[in-house]
């Protein structure tokens, strides 16, 4: 199965919103509390549209990832499959995907974080050879070096 990843304008701020709440509102409700104003707010004001893409499989809509390229890292600020999608290696063949990414591109790690309270997510990762390198009570932040087979991979 091959997923794509197709940019989503800034016209799709709605479809964006909607994605992420679903994806991440029991955790934010849990520690914050969600105020859908303050998170449409947020997803405008602390991430780039450019930054979003639209996973799809065979033309669907399966998630929605929000990947932000720094020097030597691509850093996850979010993947999210939506459930009933979940269980097929979506998020492993998108993980894989910008793993190889990083390497064709020179960087040296991925980076993300999660909340702490989401040990779905954190097994996931931790799955992918994802590190803890700092932790805070609600989030954890990992990274992961591209390996040379990545690299050679990229390039092949």
């Amino acid at each position: 199965m091959e997923i794509t990843l197709a940019g989503s304008p800034p016209s799709e701020s709605e479809q964006r919103f909607a994605a992420v709440k679903e994806g991440i509102f029991p955790y934010v409700e849990a520690v914050f509390g969600w105020d859908d104003e303050m998170q449409r707010a947020r997803l405008t004001s602390e991430y780039e549209p450019h930054w979003f893409s639209w996973i799809l499989v065979e033309g669907e809509r399966v998630g929605l990832l929000c990947c932000k390229p720094y020097e030597d890292a691509l850093h996850v600020h979010l993947l999210i499959i939506f459930p009933r999608h979940q269980g097929r290696q979506l998020g492993s063949a998108v993980m894989a995907r910008l793993h190889r990414e990083a390497a064709s591109e020179g960087r040296h790690r991925v980076t993300l974080s999660s909340f702490t309270a989401n040990q779905g997510a954190m097994r996931f990762y931790r799955r992918l050879g994802y590190q803890v390198v700092a932790e805070e009570p609600v989030f954890v932040s990992l990274s992961r070096p591209v390996t040379r087979e990545e690299s050679w991979g990229a390039h092949g």
